[in-house]
């Protein structure tokens, strides 16, 4: 397998393995029931989120011969900042002719909700915003490798430090503890009257 940044090349591709993967996600969920206008929310919401991440910190993506088999979103939290701004002048007007901007507004404000969970501008830490395998790799151990080869591995060479994430799902809670993640809080996220849990992990990566 092949692991690499991705490039604009790649969006399409990545958008629509995140859109596949993430489609019966509890985030999803609560904000768009019907399955075909909840992929192509998602499609979108990722489409944009996977070209600013190229721009301001780390898409990756991972090959097997000429497929897409995976995909990491990755932020090096020493330089966060905010991109509110920068992710609606990416998007706004795709968003907006699908009438898709109210939905992603709700799914930003979940999204902004679990960021204040997570460290702030702290050296050494690592935010792994998205990862995902393609649905016909799964199953295959293809996460684990990717995560112990290829996204702990970049972080080393990095200096390392702590690598944070989180999830929404019990069976994503027993792959990361599988892999060596720590959990270090739980957290409701409502939006009306529905709630989901969310779940937040941690791993020190040695450089």
């Amino acid at each position: 397998m092949q692991f690499r940044e991705a490039n604009e090349t790649d969006l399409t591709r990545i958008a629509q393995l995140l859109a596949d993967a993430f489609l019966n996600y509890p985030l999803f969920t609560i904000i768009e029931a019907n399955k075909t206008q909840r992929h192509q929310l998602i499609y979108e919401i990722y489409y944009i989120n996977a070209k600013l991440y190229m721009t301001k910190h780390k898409c990756f993506v991972i090959m097997q011969g000429q497929d897409l088999v995976a995909v990491a979103l990755l932020k090096d939290l020493k330089n966060n900042q905010e991109e509110l701004l920068d992710y609606f002048r990416m998007g706004f007007y795709p968003l907006f002719k699908q009438k898709l901007l109210a939905k992603t507004i709700k799914y930003l404000k979940l999204i902004y909700s679990i960021n204040d969970l997570m460290p702030q501008r702290q050296d050494e830490s690592w935010y792994l915003d998205t990862f995902a395998v393609s649905k016909k790799a799964q199953g295959l151990g293809i996460g684990s490798k990717v995560l112990q080869d290829d996204i702990f591995s970049y972080i080393q060479t990095q200096g390392g430090g702590n690598l944070f994430l989180a999830t929404n799902t019990k069976l994503n809670r027993k792959f990361y503890q599988k892999n060596g993640f720590a959990e270090y809080q739980e957290k409701e996220l409502k939006l009306g009257s529905h709630v989901v849990k969310d779940w937040g992990y941690y791993k020190k990566i040695t450089a």
